[in-house]
């Protein structure tokens, strides 16, 4: 990682939406990145000019705007999803690079159409959990051993799947299962590889349930719906099974890797046998010291995906994580869980 003005290369970019979420989150992460910020595009323009005028950017009421006037050669999109598609595909024609915040769409055609606009553009979007140091290191460890392959996910996060789904599908409707259900599932996605087919089965009154997605390479993978219980913390949980190996991550600042113990069931004494051929290690973020590793823009994988982001660009290649190819897989499991009602939905795992 570099700062900012340390950076011998500056990518010029603009920014389209500066509401609460990319003031607080994707803003101050710039100054973490190799980018110099160009312009702001908002139509609350005095929002935009306000924040122009504290990063030294200029600002301008529409992205259309914006282009016309800069010389860019990446945007952020922090708007909503349903702006994203036009607008990554007006970006796209105008020959810039996008992030765009998640979800990609509120349809898989949508997330189609933008991925056939993308041409040779680098496109990343902002499922952030997919980035987070904590699953990174899932995916290191679970590679580590092939001997020993990923067998099954167990995920624990506080949402449910509404259950007038092909209205939210229809008439296209906001739901938490769109804004946040992205963020489980980009985990089990990330982990576990395409899926093929979800299932949904919801708890009494429509609250929690499981939602059981099956991954191409056979693995499956079991989010268990928590919504309809008191509020609680730790907010997330994964566990990941593999051989006898597990890996668990709790509230994303704390992973476990079980790697089992010698033990005899009718003649062993001792939980802690001799030696530490086995038993766990724990990786865990410490807050006694104000550095970059325990801030929630990097445990919870912000900083990642805007850095894979501007590391493609200056690589010259295509991003390989958070893709559209990726979105367009997640929105099919999205839409797939909406209309599951206990019943197995197919869904396409390629283009």
């Amino acid at each position: 990682m570099e700062y900012q003005r340390d950076a011998s290369r500056r990518i010029r970019i603009g920014v389209v939406g500066v509401g609460s979420h990319c003031y607080r989150n994707i803003l101050p992460t710039l100054t973490f990145l190799p980018v110099e910020l160009v312009a702001i595009a908002d139509p609350d323009t005095a929002k935009a000019e306000w924040t122009a005028r504290q990063y030294g950017a200029v600002s301008y009421a529409s992205a259309t705007e914006m282009y016309a006037h800069e010389k860019l050669e990446a945007v952020l999109l922090c708007v909503s999803p349903q702006a994203h598609p036009a607008l990554a595909q007006q970006a796209f024609a105008a020959g810039l690079h996008v992030w765009m915040e998640k979800p990609a769409a509120l349809r898989t055609s949508e997330v189609a159409e933008t991925l056939a606009a993308r041409g040779n553009r680098v496109c990343v979007v902002g499922y952030k959990k997919v980035f987070m140091p904590s699953v990174l290191k899932a995916r290191e460890l679970l590679a580590a051993r092939p001997d020993q392959p990923l067998l099954s996910i167990l995920g624990v996060y506080p949402i449910s799947v509404p259950e007038n789904g092909r209205d939210v599908l229809e008439k296209r409707l906001p739901s938490d299962w769109l804004a946040n259900g992205c963020h489980p599932l980009s985990v089990l996605l990330s982990v576990a590889g395409p899926a093929v087919s979800v299932t949904v089965h919801r708890g009494p009154g429509g609250a929690g349930g499981a939602c059981v997605v099956a991954h191409e390479n056979g693995v499956v993978s079991n989010l268990h719906l928590a919504q309809g219980g008191a509020k609680f913390q730790p907010f997330e949980r994964y566990h990941f099974y593999a051989g006898d190996r597990a890996i668990e991550i709790e509230n994303a600042r704390r992973l476990s890797y079980q790697r089992g113990i010698k033990f005899q069931y009718a003649t062993d004494t001792s939980f802690a046998p001799p030696g530490t051929e086995g038993g766990a290690i724990v990786w865990e973020a410490q807050d006694g010291l104000n550095t970059l590793d325990n801030k929630a823009v990097f445990t919870q994988g912000v900083w990642g995906e805007l850095d894979h982001f501007c590391s493609a660009i200056l690589a010259g290649k295509q991003a390989t994580e958070a893709t559209l190819e990726f979105a367009l897989n997640l929105t099919r499991v999205y839409e797939g869980a909406l209309l599951s009602n206990g019943n197995t939905v197919r869904i396409g795992s390629g283009e």
